[in-house]
């Protein structure tokens, strides 16, 4: 084994890795039994590639494998990578590749170099959903001031949740009688125009009898009443010539009824017939 032979360990998960010299012819590498270089897992294909030298190094293929090819996280097409020392090959999604030194690989072990080449590759980024960006707002003519959304007004402190009037949630259609509006507060009711209030009756002090109210014009002045003294008699009054006296009802006022004049004219009445 020369110092620029190369070899490629093949790491299957849960078994142990296996060296594979690289020969200066070119070779394969796949599930079938007929590859150089055989890996019996279900992630590579039947044939899955070919590893062909290249001024002294060697280049990897991929003619058009299901899973694909990778190295260093770059894919790997049918027009092929050249490798370099300690390159980490990725055949399919789950088996890992090792292009290393033969020299190196004779004084470290196929383990230690796996660890030594892990340690140093750089770790793979995942792939992240692109992030949508909000298209920018419609710009403002100039004179007009822009909209200030308005925050929700928040709830009183033990409030439970707000609630919605029905009416205020949708239009009253036929047969649906909207809310009534509220009844304005009453107000006192303003005087009459050019009438004046009615001025309040003056306190009288107690044991003062009240004023007597004015008499109306051609009617006799009422005689006071003392108390604890009894009124005076009142005279009969004698009827006028010509008045027959009328007896007074009781509960109700008298009035004189008069004769008729005997040198008044008489009406004549009729003569009934045969009379």
């Amino acid at each position: 084994m020369s110092e620029s032979s190369y070899s490629l360990i093949v790491a299957i998960p849960g078994e142990e890795p296996v060296a594979h010299d690289l020969p200066g012819e070119a070779i394969t590498f796949g599930r079938s039994p007929e590859n150089q270089i055989q890996v019996l897992v279900a992630e590579v294909s039947v044939r899955h590639g070919q590893i062909v030298p290249e001024g002294g190094q060697h280049r990897i293929v991929d003619p058009g494998s299901t899973n694909g090819t990778r190295v260093n996280g770059r894919p790997v097409g049918p027009e092929g990578v050249v490798l370099n020392p300690m390159d980490r090959i990725l055949l399919g999604t789950v088996v890992s590749a090792y292009y290393v030194p033969s020299s190196m690989l004779a004084a470290n072990g196929p383990s230690q170099l796996i660890a030594t080449i892990e340690a140093s590759a750089p770790p793979v980024r995942e792939k992240t959903a692109p992030v949508q960006v909000a298209a920018p707002a419609a710009a403002t003519p100039p004179g007009v001031r822009a909209a200030v959304p308005l925050a929700p007004p928040a709830p009183a402190a033990g409030a439970g949740p707000a609630t919605v009037k029905l009416d205020q949630v949708r239009a009253p259609g036929p047969g649906v009688r909207p809310a009534a509006a509220p009844a304005p507060p009453r107000q006192p009711a303003a005087p009459a125009t050019g009438a004046p209030a009615a001025a309040p009756a003056p306190l009288r002090p107690p044991g003062v009898a009240p004023a007597a109210p004015p008499k109306a014009p051609g009617m006799p002045a009422a005689v006071p009443v003392r108390p604890g003294v009894a009124p005076a008699a009142v005279a009969p009054v004698k009827p006028a010539p010509g008045v027959l006296p009328v007896k007074p009802v009781s509960g109700a006022s008298t009035v004189p009824i008069k004769r008729v004049a005997p040198s008044a004219p008489t009406i004549p009445l009729p003569k009934k017939p045969g009379e």
